[in-house]
């Protein structure tokens, strides 16, 4: 063998991704960590296909149905050891609906049905499933025929042992489990290649790795380039044959055979060598996934730095005692990971930070700059509380952690957002959120400001006072529907920017009322966003209910 180790340096995001999942797959103990690139053993690749789906099986395990196919068998064993005793209604109600579950994957699941035949069992295991039933119960019938019921119950558990002993045997993990990944996170990165080709998906695609990526690597090694006239688009070494392209990577390159007008002069010029490709089926392991959404932060200043950010990322999603794993999760992971590196470094200058993010098959690339990631640090005690808020749009439910971050990300302010909450709260539209949230989402758009065109912010408890001097103003009309529609009426206003419109309504109010106008709002000329800031935290204690710290509701 001519090379003994591979060097592998940082180049686009593509690249750092899949460096990233390498030294993920093989561990950092089994790579050299240089400050712009890695350098690997290739001993270390020679049976590179059992670290690289067991990387996957693993760290996805929590997501995996292999999982909820195990699940009941803690329960099952606990109600054994007592006998039954505390076996009721809820208990078997609970046995159905993972009977259920076993049948959705075990006897009609695609991954399951595929890895069957690999493995050598004398335990038709689809018809050992189907022969678990327990008969629906009528009301009042587990109280009256509880000692029949326990013994259906006994003989779907000596089934269900069997069951389970199959789903735990050792071939059965190592090929279920990883099968299972290949669909929901692996075709993430690359597709229609060697398993992942629809006339190749049945049989041992462990063999079928190896043979495609694993060995073809090999043998490039072992061979001679010194005559070889091509080289490798990715990095540079020289090829013999151009038959490698980058279109089996999800959203790169195309099909040379089918498309040859996308190069120039019919001839395409853009293929890789088999090391390449084999580094290239890595990116999937360099993103984190929560069902169809993936993300990868291309922080390129160091391997090192590369790996923290997406490692921090990874822990926080998949590997934290949860009891379920969110698609929200992922941004709260960036955040939480951007925060304790803007902690780490707060020393010295902050610098530019890329956003990957893969959502509905399809790549979005966000630059996060010095002020966003300022924005993020500033907003560290309003976020969390954000999480689980939401309000539903046109049918669809819009959470707000999620849409705030996304906003942020894209560069922009929350007016929008605001304005939206807003108007589904005051036309009588689902929402997920109280004053205590829009409150907090005027706080992060003021940090956002603040950073961007270096607005003077006003202090919490101006904003306080002024949402509070809203709210009173509604409480003094005695007809509720005429103070809804002024506050419509005002929201509309700061939608169009139209600071007389918003002047004319408000004075007519206080007018109306015979009040005393606030001096704040003659701040609303000075610009735009202090207009908007005003008014929309005016217009949010019109609108919206009585105001408590904590969240909640209560008595002003």
């Amino acid at each position: 063998m001519k090379e003994k180790v591979l060097e592998f340096r940082l180049n686009s995001w593509m690249e750092n991704a899949a460096i990233c999942g390498l030294v993920n797959i093989l561990g950092e103990d089994k790579v050299k960590i240089k400050p712009q690139s890695i350098e690997v053993a290739v001993e270390e690749l020679q049976n590179f296909e059992e670290a690289y789906f067991n990387y996957f099986a693993t760290q996805y395990k929590k997501l995996s149905s292999l999982t909820k196919v195990l699940a009941y068998e803690d329960e099952m064993n606990r109600h054994q050891q007592e006998n039954f005793v505390h076996f009721d209604q809820k208990a078997y109600d609970r046995l159905q609906k993972y009977l259920a579950t076993l049948n959705q994957y075990g006897v009609r699941g695609g991954s399951y049905l595929a890895v069957y035949p690999l493995i050598d069992s004398s335990i038709d295991i689809v018809s050992k499933i189907k022969e678990v039933k327990i008969d629906k119960l009528k009301r009042g019938e587990m109280d009256q025929n509880k000692k029949q019921v326990i013994e259906q119950v006994k003989k779907a558990y000596q089934i269900l042992t069997e069951i389970l002993a199959y789903f735990h045997r050792e071939d059965v993990q190592r090929y279920l489990a990883a099968k299972i990944q290949i669909y929901n996170v692996i075709n993430n990165g690359y597709n229609d290649v060697s398993f992942l080709n629809r006339q190749e998906s049945k049989g041992d695609f462990f063999e079928k790795y190896h043979n495609y990526f694993v060995e073809s690597a090999m043998n490039y090694l072992e061979e001679d380039h010194e005559k070889d006239k091509l080289t490798c688009t990715n990095c540079g070494k020289p090829i013999k044959k151009g038959d490698i392209s980058y279109s089996f990577i999800n959203q790169a390159g195309y099909d040379a055979n089918r498309k040859q007008s996308n190069a120039w002069s019919f001839t395409n010029d853009l293929f890789m060598c088999p090391v390449c490709r084999l580094l290239y089926t890595c990116i999937p392991a360099g993103f984190t996934y929560v069902y169809n959404q993936g993300l990868f932060v291309n922080d390129n200043h160091s391997v090192k730095a590369l790996l923290n950010v997406n490692t921090g990322i990874r822990l926080d999603v998949l590997s934290l005692n949860k009891t379920e794993v969110k698609t929200n999760d992922t941004y709260a992971a960036l955040i939480r990971t951007l925060q304790d590196g803007m902690h780490r470094q707060h020393r010295r200058e902050l610098q530019d930070i890329q956003v990957v993010r893969y959502e509905n098959d399809r790549y979005y690339f966000n630059l996060l700059p010095k002020h966003i990631l300022k924005t993020i640090d500033q907003s560290k005690d309003q976020l969390p509380d954000l999480f689980n808020a939401g309000f539903s749009l046109n049918g669809e439910y819009q959470n707000l952690y999620r849409e705030i971050i996304t906003r942020l990300m894209n560069n922009t302010n929350l007016f929008s957002l605001i304005y939206q909450v807003l108007r589904t709260k005051g036309t009588g539209g689902q929402v997920y959120a109280n004053t205590y949230h829009i409150m907090k989402m005027i706080e992060i758009n003021q940090n956002f400001l603040k950073e961007l065109i270096h607005m003077k912010e006003l202090e919490k408890d101006e904003l306080d006072k002024i949402r509070s001097d809203g709210y009173f103003l509604k409480k003094e009309y005695a007809n509720k529907n005429k103070a809804d529609s002024i506050g419509l009426r005002l929201l509309n206003a700061l939608k169009a920017n139209n600071k007389d419109a918003f002047m004319d309504m408000l004075l007519n109010s206080y007018m109306y009322l015979n009040k005393k106008v606030p001096k704040y709002f003659t701040d609303i000329f000075l610009d735009d966003e202090r207009f908007k800031t005003i008014g929309y935290c005016f217009v949010t204690g019109m609108i919206g209910e009585a105001y408590k710290p904590e969240g909640g509701n209560d008595n002003e």
